[in-house]
């Protein structure tokens, strides 16, 4: 795991800036804190900022092949490497190092940019071939691994960090107008964009060509939701526990020590359980929280306990959110307004402290196996739309305005106010409601006149609708899920969790989003893989029965009376504290607001009005607020 940055004038005659190059991998020491490694051509710099996990004596970075004619600097890491290693060694080439990314130099030499294809894991790459005066930029399939990149004038940059970007002069500072939409009404922001106009993301399973010709955009790998499997219920169950078992096994390796993140939910339980299949001694690491219903910590510790392993517990208290909340954002590169991310950074400083370099995560099983209920509520929507219209907003809408806000996780009125306020003819539309903060109806409301000028055109659900000739001939839940693979995964859940662990030098690996796994699960059968009256029925069916089911006598009763509910930090509480109120209210201060020139003041203070008499759950849009007001301030 590491940082790698560079950039490229080929196809003009304009030398690179080595000192440039050491300027953009000083923004991104902390991703790779143990070496840092450049390699410079005429017209080509690469560079690299490494975390030593694997190969700690010898795997420094740039890796080149036996001739020096094929360089790589990498994020990331790969797990099918010994099987690729051997293969390649079998075809007669010598390796140096016992790293992964050795293997990339020798598996391009063997089959060329199509090696890309081959490759199960998580990563961010940049190999320059020196023969073909061709440099490949690539990114993992699922987007574990951020990749930004700016293309201005002559120059190609690249980097893991937009911070790191930011140092060229070249890349102008001017906002994008469908990054600052999409910050507003989804809360954080996905591929293509980002908050700058000149800097993009590069989607998931993609790399760019670059040659004297100029700059390609190739798409290696995507998430084949067409070609279905014949199977039985039980024998998806089955397949499903094997191919997780596997997937944990091969991320395990590693040399130094391997943590789990733990909840008390079947996902991350079931990922424990089998780490310490792998290593007995397997740490687990949890947070804790004070108020009841947002505290899974003592579930987690019961776990832990009937296993016989290492647990450690963190609490995460209002003042430890106000203490990092305005760094934690300033470090995000751009707006992402999601709370839970400051205590998950947190939680990597503590994981770090106590010796351990690489932990494992749950994200991704929800995607691959259905565990949003916003699925569920599509389906709901198709039923209720069958209703006349004067009865759904003339009396179903102004009943549920009127429900209390409520201030536990997700309360049912702030889903049934999501619900009706997300109703529209279009089911696509109504799904990408349901995720949406500040409705773009609400725009000329709450922003002001030069900011509504600047983003009236720009509506959000370009999100979703870039990717809707793709999945217009798929079944509803194929083609939602599909969504949220392209969309929430490595927007909300990938990039934030990347940013706040890399942060401490901490890497996280997600077994669920292993090739294998995420193949299967895209070929099982509709009827299989999706229920309406509960989610992840597969999942749950393999975690129950197929792992934890083999778990000694203790685990199995630390299982019973637990529900799993969504990793959230009570922010609708706490806001009801002296602290956290008056950390909100100066960021949306009069002052700030004014100086920053985004949203209206006497619109602001309705909606934390509001929130704070419990009148409305604004929490997320209030969040979403949060977040642009200190990027726009900074």
């Amino acid at each position: 795991m590491c940082g790698i940055a560079g950039f490229t004038t080929l196809g003009s005659d304009r030398p690179v800036d080595a000192e440039l190059l050491e300027r953009m991998l000083s923004r991104l020491t902390h991703r790779g804190p143990d070496e840092r490694g450049t390699a410079t051509f005429p017209h080509v710099a690469i560079g690299n900022t490494r975390l030593s996990i694997l190969d700690l004596e010898h795997g420094r970075q740039p890796i080149v092949n036996e001739d020096g004619s094929v360089v790589v600097v990498y994020n990331g890491e790969l797990y099918n490497f010994p099987e690729l290693r051997q293969e390649l060694i079998a075809k007669g080439h010598r390796f140096q190092t016992e790293t992964d990314t050795e293997v990339l130099v020798h598996l391009y030499e063997e089959v060329g940019e199509n090696f890309v294809r081959r490759l199960n894991g998580m990563f961010a790459f940049a190999l320059y071939d020196r023969n073909r005066d061709l440099l490949l930029v690539a990114r993992d399939r699922f987007g574990v691994k951020p990749l930004f990149y700016a293309h201005v004038g002559e120059c190609l940059y690249f980097s893991s960090e937009i911070k790191a970007l930011r140092v060229a002069p070249e890349i102008d500072g001017a906002l994008s107008p469908e990054g600052l939409s999409m910050a507003l009404g989804l809360f954080f922001l996905t591929e293509p964009w980002t908050i700058y106009r000149d800097i993009q993301r590069l989607r998931p399973g993609h790399y760019l060509k670059v040659d004297r010709s100029g700059v390609t955009t190739v798409r290696y790998a995507d998430w084949n939701l067409r070609d279905k499997t014949s199977i039985t219920y039980a024998e998806a169950a089955d397949r499903t526990a094997e191919l997780l078992r596997q997937s944990v096994r091969r991320q395990m390796i590693s040399d130094v020590p391997v943590g789990v993140l733990l909840s008390g939910g079947l996902d991350s339980r079931s990922i424990h359980y089998l780490a310490t299949r792998q290593a007995p001694d397997a740490a687990a690491f949890t947070i804790t929280f004070s108020e009841s219903a947002f505290n899974e910590g003592d579930a987690a510790a019961d776990w832990a306990h009937a296993l016989g392993t290492p647990h450690h517990s963190m609490p995460f208290t209002v003042d430890d959110f106000c203490a990092d909340y305005i760094e934690r954002q300033r470090h995000l590169d751009e707006p992402y307004a999601l709370w839970c991310n400051v205590a998950s950074a947190r939680l990597a400083r503590f994981i770090h402290a106590s010796g351990y370099k690489v932990v494992l995560g749950g994200d991704g099983g929800d995607e691959l196996f259905l565990g949003y209920p916003t699925i569920q509520a599509a389906h709901i929507a198709r039923w209720y739309r069958k209703l006349p219209e004067w009865i759904r907003r003339q009396v179903v809408t102004p009943l549920v305005h009127k429900l209390p806000a409520g201030s536990s996780k997700l309360p049912w009125s702030f889903m049934a106010r999501s619900f009706v306020d997300a109703d529209d003819p279009d089911i696509f539309r109504t799904f990408f409601g349901f995720k949406e903060v500040v409705r773009y109806r609400q725009w000329p409301e709450l922003l002001t006149p030069e900011a509504y000028a600047m983003i009236k055109d720009i509506d959000p659900f370009i999100a979703h609708a870039q990717y809707l000739p793709e999945i217009r001939d798929l079944d509803l839940v194929d083609a939602l899920s599909y969504l949220d693979m392209k969309v929430f995964l490595p927007g909300a859940s990938l990039y934030g969790a990347d940013n706040a662990y890399m942060a401490s030098s901490v890497e996280l690996r997600v077994p669920y989003l292993d090739n294998d796994l995420a193949d299967f699960a895209a070929s099982l059968p509709v009827s299989i893989r999706y229920s309406l009256w509960h989610t992840k029925p597969v999942l749950r069916e393999a975690l129950g029965k197929r792992i934890l089911g083999q778990a000694e006598m203790g685990a199995r009763a630390a299982l019973r009376g637990y529900r799993k509910a969504g990793f959230e930090v009570p922010g609708s509480v706490w806001l009801r504290t002296p602290r956290f109120r008056q950390l909100i209210e100066d960021i949306l201060s009069p002052q700030r607001l004014e100086r920053t020139g985004f949203f209206r003041a006497e619109a602001i203070r309705r909606l934390l009005d509001d929130q704070l008499s419990l009148r409305q759950n604004n929490e997320r849009v209030l969040q979403a607020i949060c977040s642009i007001v200190l990027f726009l301030d900074r």
